[in-house]
């Protein structure tokens, strides 16, 4: 309805405007014809290139008589007559061998004469620019054919006929990245060759891959190549695509490949021109990391060849009888390389994933996260002559003179300061009140303090003796640095001793000594039954507990817990004593753990579990342990090297056993029953529990992969009676 036919109360005497029209979709059964050519952009001079040209009818009546023709520049080149179904698409093939340089307009029309009435006749043609370059030795398409082909050792190089060709061995590249990349392998990433030739007016470049069948261009993670070329006093020192990688060349232009960019997406094969954006597909830097103009430039991409290309005109090496250059592959994710070290930030481990080298894999290379060999070309009319330059000999001497120098005045000034600072704090430590672990280490390095004085001594009389001179510096180094330690180590022994920590340590020793079983991690010396165990093999491969001991004697309470762990989970191991009364029953428990009780809980054990967690790695071991009492009111937190005894077994597949000896005197005295339940929960605030001893209802209450965070109440417990 239109709003003028409520505008006024007397609707049949007025003036009304529509505003409001119906809008219909008509179907017109009619041809639609369009017409698209694809072919390279780029082609060489008196070089054949082949374009394709794809012609549809997206109409609903089918068209006889077709006519399709291509003009270059305005002329006349190639035309077909076809019929097409309604829905149809047909493609033809016409090659082109332009004799002359300059940029062309290749027009494809489909029914130039309007000859077929179509829904639309604004669609009929389609026009692309396509750059003829002149082309010397090499053709930039991708193709390897026109390289010079040679048998040799990998992690070798030859100088044959013009050509340089460098041979990479075979799958030498970093693999970490792997399991994260297109096709799960990063052999698209792997060089196997790397060439370099020349004519009268560029440079090219040849690199050859492994298999780059896995990626197309513009995939995240598709091959990068920062290649810095240093031809005259360079002053930049920093591989392009940010790979947090350190140049040995001070270079004076860097040239990148980067197939994760944003052109020709989704393409394999690609020719084109330097462009000026760090998406493009090649583009160059200077020393101040500016992208730049390098006219004529050019790169040949082909994915199903394993191959790219590059030219580089001469006159951007100003006339320069050598060059030098690295090459170092990564990652692309569009403006930068992907990172190795911190997902997030620059940190210094380098991202590179293949480079040229001698060691036989990249990650040996990359060891001290510098790449140390480069290329160094000699050229005249052609490439005359090539090297591989290692600098590990230089940065070695520079070094060992670096070296020598620290230990011949901080090596010296160090020893003497540290040496008399040793007798001071080992005098003061010896009227002090020592464990016998202590008092053993001290009586130790009094002994080794005599060894350092000769070998400080030894080094110091040859320190200004040219052929002795890094040798002498060893000695002095190993003597300040050993001593060093020790001075440490006294200054720790004084500062526990200050802080009452060596009293409790003396106490617990005495208290070791009532000990009826070795807490060591071993249930060899236990005779008792389980008081839990799982028989029905429930739990998870990080998160599976086995069975459930007790035992006790008069002056301990002693607990062992074993699992069948079959990896290393980052978790937390609980086990709650009920033995008296008001203990804790709801809300979260002393590690903010999302667990309650039907029984009142007096004590709880907890257990840290340091394993892998995202990407970190972990440390696969306890990392904290704690004895927890309920004053009916709040927690009061011990920890349980200062309480109690514990052991343990485990590493890189989990916990194994875990021993545990408690004082009666730390829970309060030795009461006449102990109701027990042992549990596995989640790192964190507010995790729950996924398995337990006794098997409870609550872990079973959802499936595995949700137990981790909803809220379980035990009401299940093993009795045990203390006689």
């Amino acid at each position: 309805m239109d709003s003028a036919l409520e505008d006024n109360t007397d609707e049949w005497n007025d003036a009304d405007t529509f505003t409001s029209l119906a809008s219909l979709e008509m179907f017109i059964p009619m041809p639609e014809l369009t017409v698209a050519p694809h072919g390279p952009s780029v082609v060489g001079l008196n070089r054949l290139a082949e374009y394709k040209v794809t012609v549809e009818n997206k109409g609903s009546v089918s068209a006889s008589n077709v006519t399709i023709k291509v003009y270059i520049n305005g002329n006349l080149y190639a035309n077909w007559t076809t019929d097409l179904g309604a829905g149809e698409e047909n493609w033809f093939l016409f090659n082109w061998m332009p004799n002359a340089t300059g940029t062309y307009i290749i027009r494809a029309v489909v029914d130039e004469e309007n000859a077929i009435a179509e829904a639309n006749e604004d669609n009929n043609e389609f026009t692309m620019s396509v750059d003829v370059v002149w082309v010397g030795n090499i053709d930039v398409d991708g193709n390897p054919d026109d390289w010079l082909t040679v048998t040799f050792e990998s992690n070798s190089y030859t100088v044959q006929n013009g050509f340089f060709i460098w041979k990479d061995t075979l799958d030498d590249q970093r693999h970490d990245k792997d399991p994260y990349l297109p096709g799960g392998k990063s052999s698209h990433a792997d060089l196997t060759e790397v060439g370099v030739t020349k004519d009268d007016r560029y440079v090219y470049f040849l690199f050859t891959f492994a298999d780059m069948s896995n990626i197309k261009i513009g995939d995240n993670g598709a091959t990068f190549i920062a290649v810095p070329i240093d031809y005259k006093d360079g002053d930049a020192y920093l591989f392009a695509g940010k790979m947090d990688t350190d140049t040995v060349i001070a270079w004076d232009i860097q040239m990148a490949i980067n197939l994760g960019g944003s052109q020709y997406v989704g393409q394999e094969q690609a020719v084109t021109s330097a462009g000026n954006s760090v998406t493009s597909l090649l583009y160059f830097v200077d020393p101040e990391g500016n992208v730049i103009s390098v006219d004529g430039a050019l790169v040949g991409v082909d994915l199903t060849q394993n191959t790219i290309e590059v030219r580089v005109p001469l006159s951007v090496f100003e006339g320069a009888r050598s060059f030098n250059f690295q090459v170092a592959t990564g990652f692309s994710y569009g403006p930068v390389v992907w990172n190795f070290g911190d997902s997030f930030a620059n940190d210094g481990n380098s991202d590179i994933v293949d480079t040229i080298t001698l060691e036989p894999t990249t990650t040996q290379e990359l060891v001290d996260n510098i790449p140390d060999y480069f290329v160094r070309i000699t050229m005249d009319n052609i490439i005359e002559s090539a090297g591989l330059v290692s600098v590990k000999v230089q940065r070695l001497i520079q070094y060992q003179n670096t070296f020598v120098m620290i230990n011949r005045f901080y090596g010296i000034r160090n020893f003497e300061r540290d040496y008399t600072l040793y007798q001071e704090l080992a005098t003061g430590l010896r009227n002090m009140p020592l464990t016998d672990e202590m008092a053993k280490k001290l009586e130790q390095y009094d002994s080794e303090l005599m060894d350092l004085l000769k070998l400080y001594n030894e080094g110091k009389s040859m320190i200004d003796l040219p052929n002795y001179a890094f040798s002498a510096s060893l000695k002095i180094y190993l003597s300040y640095t050993g001593l060093k330690k020790m001075v440490r180590d006294l200054e720790a022994m004084i500062e526990r001793a200050k802080s009452g920590e060596l009293e409790k340590q003396k106490e617990m020793e005495e208290l070791a000594k009532n000990l009826t079983k070795k807490i060591d991690g071993s249930l060899d010396d236990w005779s008792v039954e389980p008081v839990a165990e799982d028989t029905t093999g429930f739990g998870q491969d990080g998160a599976n507990l086995k069975a459930l001991y007790v035992d006790y004697d008069g002056q301990f309470f002693y607990i062992a817990l074993t699992t069948e762990n079959k990896a290393s989970w980052r978790i937390a191991y609980g086990i709650s004593l009920d033995y008296k009364e008001d203990g804790y029953t709801t809300s979260q428990d002393s590690w903010a753990r999302k667990v309650s009780f039907s029984r009142g809980i007096n004590a709880q054990l907890y257990f840290y579990w340091n394993g892998p967690f995202d990407q970190d790695k972990g440390t696969n071991n306890i990392s904290s342990a704690q004895l927890v009492l309920w004053n009916r009111s709040s927690w009061i937190y011990n920890d349980l090297k200062w309480t109690g005894f514990y052991a343990y077994t485990g590493g890189e597949n989990g916990r194994r056993t875990l021993e545990i000896a408690i004082p009666w005197k730390a829970l309060g005295g030795k009461p006449s029953e102990i109701y027990i339940v042992a549990y596995v929960t989640g790192q964190g605030t507010g995790d729950s529990a996924v398995d337990s001893l006794p098997e409870d209802p609550s872990i079973h209450d959802r499936a595995p992969g949700e137990e981790w965070t909803d809220a379980d109440n035990f009401t299940t417990f093993a009795k045990v009676a203390i006689e």
